[in-house]
C-alpha cells in the first residue's frame, strides 16, 4: 500500500533517461563512463575540493565520518553504472554550485571555498541556498542523503550504521530460493488450453486452479526472471521507494500518459514510479515485494451502493457477488497462500469458517504502545494478519524480521506470494509452461477458439509469436488488463473507466522512547473500528502504525524545527529520529467514471497505444481521507504521543497505485459493468479478466487476498462452465 516510504518522486521534473531496447536497465558503460568522466573533469576546474568541501559541511564529521568519506564520494565518483546514468541530471546543478560557492570566496577575499573554516563555509551556503542557487543547493543535499543514508548497488553508506539499520538482521544468511522452471520462446506450443497474461496473484491462482483441472496453460509474464537478490535492498530503485529507475518497472519502451490537473504528461516505465504506476513489473507481480498484509473486506463492502446511495456525480456499484458467497474464498485463499493472523478484535465483524494457518507474527513495541491506547479509547484492534511466515510453512523459513520488508524480495523466502505458492504449484503439474520477458500485445476472442500475439525475449531479440487457446485469461493488473482489452478492441464502454484505489492519511509525532525500532516486517497492528462505522463517512477506513522508514526518507523529511542540513540534521538523524512515530490511514476511494484508463496518442515499443491515466477526487473521498487523519491523530494522542501532525495534508493518490481496480469490473448486465459477475468480458465467449479490475470497489484494506479469494472464484467457475 502506499506508504511513507513511498517514492518522493524525482523532484526536479525530469524525466528519465531512456536506452531504447535495454529492459535490464543499465545504459552502456562507455556512456555511462562518459558522462560521469565528463562532470569529474568539468569538476576538476571549479575544484572538486570545493564540491567535497561543501559535501562535508551538509553532513560534518563527529564521531561518525563526514559525507564526503562516508559514502557522498563513492556515490559520486565510484563506477556503479547506475549512479552515473541517475545522477546525469545532478551533475549540472553540482558543477553550478561549486562555482558560485568559489566565487562568493572570491568576493570575500578567499582563494576558494575550500579554503574557508566551517563558519564561513555555513554562511555562504546559507546565502547561496536561500538566493538564485537554491536549485543548484537543493539538488547537492539531495545527492547527500542519497549517498550518506541509502543503500543501493552494494553499497552501505555510513549513515546506515550510524541510525542503526540493518536490512538484513546480522546473523542471517540470504537464501536464493531454486528459480522456477521456464520456458523458451522456442518450445512455446501453437495452441493451450488456456493462455494466462500476467503472473501476479489472480494469474498466479488462475494458473494454479486450472492446471488442477487437467488443463494446460501458458503462463506470460512480461518482465524479466530476476533473481531475489537483484530485487532486494536498492533504497534507490525499489518499485515503492523508488528514486530513480525502478528495479521492478516496466522498463523503457511502455510510455503512460498521466493526465494530471496542470496539463499531460509523458512518463516511460523507467520514470517516477509515484506518477507512472507503483504496481510492480516481475514473476509474481506485487506478490514478490509486497509487505502482505492480507485482510478480508468486510460484509459491507459488497453493498456500497446499496447501503450509500450513489452521491452526484460518482459511480458507486454493488458487487454482484455478497461476502457470504465470497466466504469459503476467503478461507481457501488464507490457506492456499499462506497467512499469519488472530482472530479477534479484527475479525469480528467478519464471520469465518476458519481460523488462520498460522499465528499471528510476534509482537513489537508499537503494537503494545497503541493496544493500550485503543483499549483506553475502547475501541477494537489486533495484530495485523499477514501473508508472511510467522513460523516454518510450507517448506520454507519463517520471517526474520527484517528492516525493509516491503518493496523488496525476502531473503529467506518467508513471503508468501504468487511466485512462492500458486505459480510452483501449477508449474509442478507439469502443466504449467511461463514465458518470462515476454508480451501479450494482442487478445483475440472468437467462437471455436481465441488467442494471443505474444512479443518473446522482449529485451534481447524479440520474436512474435501467434497462439490459439481454448480461453484467454488477462491478468495483468488494472491498468494494463483495460489497456489490453481496449488495444484489442474487445469490451465495451466500460472498460477502463472506474479507474479507483485507496485514500490515505499519514498523522506523526514524537514518542518519549523510540517505538519503531528497525524490525521488519513493518506495519504491525491495526483498528478496524472506523470502518464502515459514525465515525467516518463513505464506509472509513482502516488505520495502522506507520511502518519504520527508510533512512533516506528520515533525512529528506524532517520534523518541524530540525535543521535542514548540517550539525543539527546529522544529530537528530542518529537521535530523536528514532522518537518520530505515527499512523497510516487507508480508507474508501468513491468511483468516478471520468477516472479512467483510456489508449494514448504515444505508442510503446511495439508500435501499441500505451495508456492514458485520468484521476479525478470525488469529494466524499476527501471527507474519508479527512476523517481517517482526525481519528490517527486521536489514536495517538491517547496513546502519549506529542506535536502530532498531519503530514502533507490531503493527499492526491497516483492514477496508478498499487491498489488500483475497477477497470474491468464485475456486475450484472453490459449495461452496468465490463464483465459478467464471474469476469467474462461482456461481448466476448473465451475472455476473461481474473485481477483487480473486476472489483467494483475496493473496501478500506488491502485489496490482495480479495484478488486471491475472487480469482479462486472465477476461475474454479472457469474450469466448471469450460467453452466448448
Amino acid at each position: 500500500m502506499p506508504d511513507a516510504d513511498s517514492n518522493p518522486g524525482n523532484g526536479d521534473g525530469r524525466e528519465a533517461d531512456v536506452v531504447p531496447g535495454n529492459q535490464g536497465g543499465r545504459a552502456s558503460r562507455a556512456a555511462a563512463l562518459s558522462v560521469r568522466s565528463l562532470a569529474v573533469r568539468s569538476l576538476a576546474v571549479r575544484s572538486l575540493a570545493t564540491l567535497r568541501a561543501a559535501v562535508d559541511r551538509i553532513i560534518p564529521a563527529d564521531s561518525w565520518p563526514a559525507g564526503w568519506e562516508g559514502g557522498v564520494a563513492e556515490y559520486l565518483t565510484v563506477d556503479p553504472i547506475s549512479a552515473d546514468r541517475d545522477l546525469a541530471w545532478a551533475w549540472p546543478e553540482l558543477i553550478s554550485l561549486a562555482g558560485r560557492l568559489d566565487d562568493e570566496a572570491h568576493r570575500a577575499g578567499a582563494d576558494g571555498f575550500a579554503s574557508l573554516d566551517p563558519a564561513a563555509q555555513d554562511r555562504i551556503l546559507a546565502v547561496v541556498a536561500a538566493g538564485s542557487g537554491a536549485r543548484s543547493f537543493d539538488a547537492l543535499r539531495r545527492v547527500c542523503w542519497e549517498g550518506y543514508y541509502a543503500s543501493s548497488e552494494g553499497r552501505h553508506p555510513a549513515g546506515l550504521d550510524m541510525v542503526g539499520f540493518r536490512g538484513v538482521p546480522e546473523g542471517v544468511t540470504p537464501i536464493e530460493p531454486e528459480p522456477l522452471k521456464t520456458v523458451a520462446p522456442a518450445v512455446v506450443q501453437a495452441h493451450y488450453d488456456a493462455v494466462i497474461v500476467g503472473s501476479g496473484p489472480g494469474g498466479g491462482v488462475a494458473a494454479q486452479v486450472l492446471t488442477a483441472a487437467g488443463k494446460h496453460v501458458l503462463v506470460v509474464e512480461r518482465a524479466p526472471y530476476l533473481r531475489n537478490d537483484q530485487i532486494r535492498g536498492d533504497h534507490l530503485h525499489g518499485k515503492r521507494n523508488a528514486v530513480y529507475w525502478p528495479t521492478v518497472g516496466p522498463g523503457p519502451g511502455h510510455p503512460r500518459v498521466a493526465q494530471l490537473p496542470d496539463g499531460d504528461r509523458v512518463l516511460d516505465g523507467t520514470d517516477d514510479a509515484s506518477v507512472y504506476g507503483l504496481n510492480a513489473d516481475a514473476v509474481g507481480g506485487g506478490t514478490r515485494i509486497w509487505q502482505g498484509m492480507a485482510w478480508r473486506f468486510m460484509p459491507e463492502d459488497f453493498s456500497m451502493r446499496t447501503l450509500y446511495g450513489n452521491p452526484d456525480g460518482a459511480s458507486l456499484a454493488d458487487w454482484p457477488v455478497s461476502y457470504e458467497e465470497m466466504e469459503p474464498y476467503y478461507t481457501k485463499a488464507e490457506w492456499q497462500l499462506g497467512v499469519a493472523g488472530e482472530e479477534g478484535g479484527l475479525t469480528r465483524r467478519m464471520p469465518r469458517s476458519a481460523g488462520y494457518p498460522m499465528p499471528a507474527m510476534g509482537t513489537e513495541p508499537s503494537r503494545e504502545l497503541l493496544g493500550a491506547a485503543a483499549d483506553r479509547l475502547g475501541w477494537g484492534w489486533g495484530p495485523i494478519p499477514l501473508a508472511i511466515n510467522s513460523v516454518p510453512w510450507d517448506g520454507r523459513a519463517a520471517c526474520v524480521r527484517c528492516a525493509q520488508c516491503i518493496g523488496n524480495t525476502c531473503p529467506v523466502n518467508a513471503k508468501n506470494g504468487s511466485q512462492s505458492t500458486f505459480l510452483p504449484r501449477a508449474i509442478a503439474t507439469g502443466l504449467c509452461d511461463l514465458l518470462p520477458d515476454a508480451e501479450v500485445i494482442e487478445v483475440r476472442d472468437g467462437t471455436g477458439s481465441a488467442g494471443v500475439t505474444i512479443m518473446a525475449d522482449a529485451s534481447t531479440s524479440p520474436v512474435e509469436l501467434t497462439v490459439s487457446a481454448d480461453v484467454v485469461v488477462v491478468s495483468a493488473g488494472a491498468v494494463e488488463t483495460a489497456r489490453l482489452l481496449l488495444a484489442s478492441g474487445l469490451g465495451n464502454d466500460h472498460v477502463g473507466r472506474y479507474l479507483h484505489d485507496h485514500r490515505t492519511a499519514t498523522v506523526l509525532g514524537e514518542s518519549e522512547h523510540p517505538v519503531k525500532p528497525y524490525i521488519g516486517p513493518g506495519h504491525s497492528v491495526a483498528t478496524l473500528d472506523h470502518v464502515h462505522a459514525d465515525t467516518i463517512p463513505w464506509g472509513g477506513g482502516v488505520i495502522v502504525d506507520l511502518m519504520g522508514l527508510l533512512p533516506l526518507t528520515s533525512a529528506g523529511q524532517p520534523a518541524p524545527g530540525v535543521p535542514g542540513w548540517g550539525a543539527g540534521h546529522k544529530e537528530w538523524m542518529r537521535g530523536e529520529r528514532a522518537n518520530l512515530f505515527g499512523v497510516f490511514a487507508m480508507g474508501q476511494e468513491i468511483p468516478l467514471p471520468t477516472s479512467r484508463v483510456t489508449l494514448a496518442a504515444v505508442k510503446d515499443r511495439w508500435g501499441r497505444p500505451g495508456a492514458a491515466l485520468r484521476k479525478d477526487v470525488h469529494w466524499t473521498s476527501q471527507q474519508v481521507e479527512d476523517g481517517m487523519a482526525v481519528q490517527g491523530a486521536r489514536w495517538l494522542d491517547a496513546a502519549g504521543i506529542t506535536d502530532i501532525r498531519r503530514q502533507g495534508g490531503p493527499a492526491t493518490a497516483s492514477a496508478a497505485g498499487e491498489h488500483s481496480c475497477g477497470t474491468a469490473r464485475m456486475g450484472t448486465s453490459p449495461e452496468n459493468s465490463a464483465t459478467d459477475p464471474f469476469g467474462r468480458v461482456w461481448g466476448t465467449s473465451r475472455v476473461v479478466a481474473c485481477d483487480s479490475s473486476l472489483h467494483p470497489t475496493n473496501g478500506s484494506v488491502n485489496p490482495t487476498l480479495t484478488i486471491v479469494a475472487n480469482a479462486f472464484r472465477v476461475a474454479e467457475h472457469l474450469v466448471a462452465e469450460w467453452p466448448r
